[in-house]
């Protein structure tokens, strides 16, 4: 791998990971940390990384960072949903009532993706948060595209149904 190579990736990456390991809990500077640690290492290693996907191994090490962070500080990371885009999606114009609804709404379904798989969790952000296409997830995760839309399709499956559990509750 050349260093004009490991530029480019820098330059096409970097937001997109920033931008996931945030929205799945991750602290700004902590992410900032894992992007730079997870390119210092592409660069240290890049004479011996042999790599179909290097654009799925940025992501993985990124995301192995922040799940070593979690248990070494013992966090558990929280969905971070932007509480503008997402409030204005909804309505248009606010009102108190209005705006404690939507935090309630936005706590319920954060709780919710805590209680999900890993996994199922990471696909349901880079889809429904960050907007990427399966085929976008199917480069970034380095999986079939079949693969992507199946275990979104059980993951949305589990929301679903762990979303009418909790409101069957509440009734």
């Amino acid at each position: 791998m050349k260093i004009e190579t490991i530029e480019d990736l820098y330059q096409q990456k970097v937001l997109i990971i920033f931008k996931h390991l945030v929205s799945i809990g991750c602290s700004k500077e902590d992410a900032e940390d894992i992007v730079q640690n997870t390119f210092y290492k592409a660069i240290e290693n890049m004479i011996h990384l042999e790599v179909t996907n290097i654009s799925a191994w940025l992501f993985k090490v990124s995301i192995h960072q922040f799940y070593d962070l979690c248990r070494r500080s013992q966090r558990f990371p929280k969905v971070n949903i932007d509480d503008d885009a997402f409030i204005s999606f909804f309505i248009q114009e606010e009102t108190g009532e209005d705006f404690v609804l939507l935090k309630e709404l936005h706590g319920d379904v954060h709780n919710l993706l805590d209680e999900l798989k890993p996994s199922y969790k990471n696909l349901l952000v880079l889809k429904y948060d960050l907007g990427l296409s399966y085929e976008e997830i199917s480069v970034m995760l380095d999986m079939k595209v079949e693969t992507i839309r199946t275990t979104l399709y059980r993951a949305r499956k589990e929301f679903k149904q762990k979303w009418r559990e909790k409101n069957e509750r509440r009734s």
